[in-house]
């Protein structure tokens, strides 16, 4: 489903703790919703310690491609990094 769901507006609160649906996307209490132009995604409570853990091995490897690009010459060596 697509769609535009506006950050300001009028709202009451209704209920606490309670499953929802936010722009056709079910959501439980604890839930993490990352929403920005390019879309939204869920990341459900039970595996945010996996989330988390993944975002770590992803910023690392993000963070020595970094260095490595910083110390390249040629084009063929920025490939070689990129295509690894």
């Amino acid at each position: 489903m697509s769609g535009v769901t506006p950050e300001h507006g009028d709202f009451a609160i209704r209920a606490l703790e309670v499953p929802v649906s936010v722009a056709g996307m079910d959501v439980s209490p604890g839930d993490i919703i990352h929403m920005d132009e390019h879309g939204s995604c869920k990341f459900p409570a039970n595996r945010l310690a996996d989330v988390c853990k993944n975002i770590d091995a992803f910023s690392k490897k993000e963070e020595d491609e970094a260095q490595a690009l910083l110390k390249t010459k040629t084009l063929e060596e920025i490939e070689a990094i990129w295509t690894h």
